[in-house]
């Protein structure tokens, strides 16, 4: 059999045809099937129920401690003894130490602690308040030694009366919830992590830029704190509920930040209130209700018909 060149021509001819047909047609299938799952998706979007959660900002707390105290001192030259190095109550007429075995006693209720830190007399409000400097540094107090040798009216340890209100000076980070706390009167303090909170007063407050400055009535007012000056917790602030829902969900239109709430067979965008709870998750305060079912990739989705099924 014979074959020519115009015969070449036209098999080759149809072969290329043949290549550019299918590959014209595989890629239709491919694009209407990309359009078929666009269109799929678009009805089944995955969806997320909205959880309630309880939202709160705590906030640490350094400041100083500030109370009345007054030094006890030697009646007489002779040798130091006392019952105990540890700060304790001692009730009126008490004896807290000896010198050359001669009792000294306190004249009121109160705290007594035999060590010294060399700022009392000098640690007071009126020095520690004004301005927005750094605090003083604060030295734990140095007992005195039983056995020292004491001219007569030199310190042995110094007397806290009581009842009396425990203050401390400190810095807070500045936030919302803790500035309307601060207007009100109060913040609430936790001095353990899982210990319950307890209401400290503002006496009075301060601009500080990012920070604010506060003096405050503390709540408690234990022997053991008089160890040191120095003073460390917790501030918690802007107890709120509300619902919890993936970040993802959460997209911002037209400057409005919302989510595709699902209502039936069909979504709305709903303007939300709230803020990031983590790096994973939004804590919304108005807008969504437990329970409340969204879609969960709210910036792959417009408003329309869905198929929750």
């Amino acid at each position: 059999m014979r074959y020519d060149g115009a015969t070449e021509n036209l098999g080759f001819i149809r072969k290329t045809v043949y290549y550019i047909v299918t590959v014209v047609v595989l890629a239709g299938v491919v694009r209407t099937y990309f359009l078929w799952l666009d269109y799929y998706n678009t009805l089944h979007p995955d969806v997320v129920q909205a959880v309630v959660a309880g939202y709160v900002e705590e906030l640490p707390l350094r400041g100083i401690l500030v109370w009345e105290e007054r030094l006890v001192t030697a009646p007489r030259e002779g040798v130091l003894t006392y019952p105990s190095s540890r700060p304790r109550r001692v009730a009126t007429g008490e004896v807290v130490a000896a010198i050359d075995g001669r009792a000294v006693k306190v004249d009121g209720p109160g705290y007594f602690f035999p060590a010294l830190d060399g700022e009392e007399g000098r640690w007071v409000y009126s020095r520690l308040w004004p301005g927005t400097s750094a605090f003083p540094s604060v030295k734990p107090a140095k007992p005195v030694e039983i056995g020292t040798h004491l001219k007569r009216g030199e310190p042995l340890g110094k007397f806290i009366p009581q009842p009396q209100d425990l203050r401390c000076i400190a810095y807070l980070d500045r936030t919302p919830a803790l500035e309307r706390d601060i207007m009100l009167g109060f913040v609430d303090v936790r001095t353990e992590l899982y210990g319950k909170n307890r209401r400290a007063a503002v006496r009075t407050f301060a601009d500080a830029g990012q920070k604010i400055k506060v003096y405050l009535t503390l709540p408690f007012f234990a022997p053991s704190l008089l160890a040191t000056r120095s003073f460390s917790c917790s501030v918690v602030t802007g107890d709120r509920q509300g619902v919890l829902l993936p970040d993802t969900a959460v997209v911002l239109r037209k400057g409005r930040l919302g989510v595709f709430l699902v209502k039936g067979s069909v979504t709305e965008f709903t303007e939300v209130e709230g803020f990031p709870a983590d790096e994973n998750h939004f804590f919304i305060t108005k807008g969504v209700l437990q329970g409340n079912v969204v879609v969960l990739y709210a910036d792959r989705y417009e408003e329309g018909v869905i198929r929750s099924w």
